[in-house]
């Protein structure tokens, strides 16, 4: 793993970004600020760092709403945690790489509308152990992609 400037990340590989148009998957829209406590973000990127490769500069080829988020909202200079990935990239491991990007880590992070329900609930009000923005569960839900569940709010877990 290394820690590179944001402003050191020349973008998207163009490769990546291609089959991205090509599948009609890009651009994908920027999250809210308000999804990601902003004293969390670089645990966040620790947990989850950007796959980069070193062609001439280095290229972003994966997490790239995360980096596209990061991008939008952060200071140009912030030293992220990359991985530099040293294999050989064809166009058969791009592809691959988008498909699981979109398939696979949509599958493997999934959250329901209950889950979003009791963790809004769980972190309300904001504390020193998630400071953050939203606004509702339902708003919390419209952050994280799914849809919020209807019917009375049951009392915070004490």
């Amino acid at each position: 793993m290394l820690e590179i400037g944001l402003n050191d990340i020349l973008g998207i590989h163009p490769q990546f970004a291609r089959v991205e148009r090509d599948l009609n998957l890009a651009p994908m829209a920027v999250p809210s600020p308000a999804i990601m406590p902003m004293d969390k973000i670089l645990m966040i990127n620790q947990s989850y760092p950007i796959p980069v490769v070193n062609t001439s500069g280095y290229l972003c080829i994966g997490h790239t709403t995360q980096y596209r988020w990061l991008v939008a909202h952060m200071p140009p200079t912030t030293k992220i945690s990359c991985i530099v990935l040293e294999e050989p990239l064809t166009p058969s491991s791009i592809y691959q790489r988008v498909l699981i990007e979109r398939l696979v880590m949509s599958a493997l992070f999934q959250i329901t509308p209950q889950q979003v329900r009791d963790l809004y609930q769980h972190i309300t009000p904001p504390s020193a152990k998630w400071q953050h923005g939203y606004l509702s569960h339902a708003h919390l839900a419209r952050l994280v992609g799914v849809k919020a569940l209807k019917g009375a709010e049951r009392e915070p877990a004490k």
